[in-house]
């Protein structure tokens, strides 16, 4: 079932050096300001029509570069900061306001934390893939409060908890090694595993996911270089993209968002470049 789209365009990443960044990251909040992270380390805050605003460096992106961002509801940005093994919380000028974690194994430590939510209380959930394969719920000052997850395939287990996304107090985890989408509550018990019906290919390694208001799940593929859309009992709703170069085609994308007005926006990261998709 192909997604009907209407409109497909490219939003500019600026020039780093002599280098072409690619977005990783992507989060657009209730004004439609997108928020990018590139792998030059940069944070890159676009308008609705794809304009530039501002940007800043992460405070270090030697050994590597983040992968998640959230807008929090007080207008600062948080980012997992994956090779740092913390959360970096920003004013909304840049500047850095709170860093929380610590690399390791124990309640409050990370191994390559790789996605970042905030619910409505300001209660902030970090996914990460290393050693624990695991969530972690700390409180808008980075106090860790429950954990939920482990290494495995079987229901509530994950191999990479690579995004993350909430509705109805529910806790959506893109499992992506493991192909599926689970379901939590915000106490982190498992409720259940969406997938899609069985006359459908399934996901192949999702990456990251926006669950609307509306109650469709959009679903970046890595692998299959496409994006599904789903309502929340699996039945599809349409499919975008393939492996390629060009219009209508993605290369390994990690991440998306969904704006006010029904535009999708990936990210392409091996294309190096943000697609914007008008249905």
């Amino acid at each position: 079932t192909l997604l009907s789209i209407s409109g497909e365009r490219t939003w500019r990443i600026p020039a780093a050096d002599r280098f072409l960044p690619a977005p990783r990251g992507l989060y657009s909040d209730e004004r439609d300001d997108v928020y990018v992270l590139d792998d030059a380390g940069r944070v890159l805050v676009y308008d609705r029509a794809g304009a530039l605003q501002r940007q800043w460096k992460m405070p270090d992106s030697r050994i590597g570069n983040p992968e998640g961002i959230w807008k929090l509801r007080d207008g600062r940005v948080a980012v997992a900061d994956t090779h740092y093994h913390r959360v970096v919380i920003f004013r909304a000028d840049g500047e850095v306001d709170l860093m929380f974690g610590s690399e390791g194994r124990e309640a409050g430590q990370f191994v390559f934390p790789v996605a970042v939510l905030e619910d409505g209380a300001g209660n902030l959930y970090v996914g990460e893939y290393g050693d624990h394969q695991r969530v972690q719920k700390f409180d808008g000052r980075g106090h860790f409060l429950l954990q939920f997850g482990r290494h495995g395939s079987g229901p509530g287990e994950f191999q990479r908890p690579s995004g993350l996304a909430l509705r109805g107090g529910e806790v959506f985890v893109v499992d992506a090694f493991n192909d599926r989408i689970q379901v939590f509550s915000e106490a982190g018990e498992f409720r259940r595993i969406l997938k899609l019906s069985d006359k459908f290919e399934s996901l192949a390694y999702p990456y990251d996911l926006r669950v609307t208001a509306e109650g469709l799940v959009y679903v970046i593929e890595n692998r299959a270089a496409r994006l599904t859309v789903m309502d929340l009992e699996g039945n599809l709703v349409g499919r975008y993209g393939t492996p390629g170069r060009n219009s209508q085609q993605f290369y390994q994308p990690w991440d998306l968002t969904v704006l006010t007005d029904g535009r999708i926006l990936v990210a392409d990261t091996g294309n190096h470049r943000l697609v914007e998709l008008t249905p």
